[in-house]
């Protein structure tokens, strides 16, 4: 408090829209946080105080009302003693919000009738770390036991977190699991801001952490990770929704990719994650918002639809063209934050014939992933020379061959398109952009790749990035 005098708040999320930075303003005593109460108070551009009932922790109608009377922060408070931590929610109130012990409360507002108070604040808004912790033991606990920990002994990720174009709170999930993938989730659905980065810390030991992301709360896609354990000291890196994002095998919780499509006999049947990004983490879509479909042609005629992103159908004995098409999609509440690959559409082109003594015959089916030379929010600088990285990736049933051609186009309205040059620079596939000029334009961006095995991929990614 400016004029003397220290507040130890607890924050409702160790998120955003915490306050971050240093700062001052004034603050005013809003009692009990009512609709006018908040207006009489004046709340507008400065912090408001608040006093909760002490036999709850739940804030969110207060926070909303804050948020709609112009407050740019809140302190809330019980009478009773002890320390708390208020809930508004999983996404946390949409405001900075803390509380404060009573006896600083009390304070607070005594100083608040004898006239103005304006607190200084040096804040960080996300937490740059984040302690995940776990302790086993093989025979029964019969007596108290205390575990210390010490950060070199620890595994460490250095984690960074792209947005989908906007600025936004993903949900933390992480489960402990044991060798054989059976465990428990962990932790209270903290957000984690995107973009950011942040130091992750984990027990070593034969705890498998598996971490995952939910993009957008409730019903968005989750993010998944495979499980892993970690050596005292040891460190690695990891970032979350890097690249284009666009469809990707599922894995186990082990890492293990999963098949994608077969043919059995004559059917022939397909199932994926419908995102994935260049990291390897892949999602199999929301609860809502998630759409696609899926065709297959044979002999360049349609044979076979499924209104979902798999399906199986019904094929002849004989040798043919197939061509498979996937549809994936994002709509509703979801595209406020997801402002990038609104639509991909994926074509595979390949033979298959019958084949008697063979139960099952994974089918060449490749997954595109290209990298970029992105910001936090998927977005390029406006400049000519600018590289993307091309490479596939397969499927339990299919090891895709070196890539032995690529062909690269880009658009700003997904009617003129462009040819980007490309080429093969020792193994590694560079496309190579040019956005001198087209600051502010959503880009799409057309794919045709070619292994050495004949097989071909086509994709088509609407906005797959911004320039900035």
């Amino acid at each position: 408090m400016v004029g003397g005098g220290t507040l130890h708040p607890t924050p409702v999320s160790y998120s955003f829209p915490n306050l971050d930075g240093t700062g001052q303003l004034p603050v005013v005593d809003a009692g009990t946080g009512t609709s006018a109460e908040l207006v009489a108070a004046g709340v507008a551009g400065k912090i408001a105080i608040i006093r909760i009932a002490d036999d709850t922790s739940w804030v969110a109608g207060q926070l909303f009302d804050a948020r709609q009377a112009g407050a740019t922060a809140v302190l809330l408070y019980h009478e009773a003693s002890g320390r708390w931590q208020p809930r508004a929610g999983t996404l946390g109130g949409g405001l900075p919000a803390y509380a404060i012990p009573s006896d600083e409360a009390a304070g607070l507002t005594e100083r608040l009738v004898a006239g103005p108070v304006e607190l200084r604040w040096t804040a960080t808004a996300s937490s740059p770390f984040v302690y995940n912790l776990g302790f086993t033991q093989h025979t029964p606990f019969t007596d108290p036991r205390e575990f210390v920990v010490h950060d070199h002994k620890l595994g460490r990720t250095e984690a960074t977190y792209r947005a989908m174009g906007v600025a936004t709170d993903y949900i933390d999930l992480l489960a402990a699991l044991d060798s054989s993938g059976n465990g428990i989730a962990i932790g209270q659905f903290e957000p984690v801001h995107a973009p950011s980065q942040r130091t992750e810390l984990y027990s070593a030991g034969d705890i498998h952490w598996q971490a995952a992301v939910l993009g957008s709360f409730p019903w968005g896609e989750v993010m998944v990770d495979q499980a892993r354990s970690y050596e005292p000291g040891s460190e690695r890196t990891d970032t979350w929704y890097d690249g284009v994002i666009s469809p990707a095998a599922a894995e186990s919780f082990t890492g293990e990719v999963q098949l994608a499509a077969e043919r059995q006999g004559d059917l022939i049947g397909f199932a994926s994650g419908i995102w994935g990004d260049s990291s390897g983490h892949w999602s199999g879509g929301g609860s809502f918002g998630d759409i696609g479909n899926l065709m297959l042609r044979r002999n360049g005629e349609l044979i076979g639809e499924s209104p979902y992103t798999f399906g199986v159908f019904e094929v002849p004995a004989e040798d043919s063209e197939y061509e498979l098409q996937l549809y994936t999609a994002k709509i509703g509440g979801q595209l406020k934050t997801w402002k990038r690959s609104s639509e991909v559409i994926t074509v595979w082109k390949f033979r298959s014939h019958l084949e008697e003594n063979v139960y099952s015959r994974g089918l060449p089916i490749m997954f595109p992933r290209i990298d970029l030379p992105e910001d936090g929010v998927k977005t390029l600088a406006a400049e000519a020379g600018q590289q993307l990285v091309l490479d596939v990736t397969g499927h339990a049933g299919y090891t895709p061959g070196a890539i032995t051609t690529a062909e690269v186009a880009y658009s700003y309205d997904g009617v003129t398109w462009v040819d980007a040059e490309t080429r093969d620079d020792d193994g590694r596939w560079i496309a190579v952009v040019d956005h001198d000029g087209a600051s502010g334009q959503q880009v799409s961006l057309r794919v045709e790749l070619t292994d050495s095995n004949g097989n071909t991929v086509t994709q088509t990614v609407s906005r797959a990035y911004d320039v900035r």
